[in-house]
């Protein structure tokens, strides 16, 4: 009597937390040791930190930051020929941002393109070809982020591992 018997249910057990799973968790000194990695090999221009923590591990700290970072790519890339001049406005561009960076944050629109692209007066196709080029860049950034970040994280995790293991079998010098 009185002892206590644990089971092990899996591998989840007997390993601990798996990679994954520890970069979906709270920042640590690993993790942000491997987003320098990744930070010093791989720039595109995207927030993608930003978008990691929001889209995968659910923070909202970098969110107001987020939007204004998507308002401001939706707008440089309706400027340089992203939808004719006849069509653009400020609100078109603002817009789809808004609802791209619902979709990569949800992956849900915040309302059908057609009713957007009618309260905005213009074309569902445009809308929607709009909102599909923002949503699949900032799609396709977070996820090479996230790859980099995994190969980077388990690089920190071996390192770490290893100078704690050189540190215990280390030769005493004797004076």
């Amino acid at each position: 009597m009185g002892k206590v018997e644990t089971l092990e249910i899996g591998d989840y057990d007997k390993r601990g937390v798996d990679f994954d799973t520890a970069l979906i968790g709270p920042v640590t000194p690993s993790i942000i040791d491997a987003d320098r990695l990744v930070r010093m090999e791989w720039k595109n221009g995207f927030p993608n930190w930003m978008l990691y923590r929001s889209a995968l591990a659910g923070d909202s700290l970098y969110l107001r930051r987020l939007c204004d970072w998507a308002v401001a790519f939706s707008i440089a890339h309706c400027t340089t020929g992203g939808v004719k001049r006849s069509v653009y406005s400020d609100e078109l561009a603002c817009w789809a941002a808004w609802d791209a960076l619902h979709m990569v944050l949800h992956k849900k629109a915040l309302q059908p393109y057609a009713e957007t692209a009618d309260m905005l007066g213009v074309h569902h196709s445009t809308y929607k070809r709009l909102r599909s080029h923002l949503y699949v860049s900032m799609s396709a950034s977070m996820e090479e982020y996230w790859i980099r970040l995994g190969a980077a994280y388990r690089h920190v995790i071996l390192y770490e591992r290893n100078a704690e293991r050189n540190r215990r079998t280390e030769i005493p010098v004797l004076n």
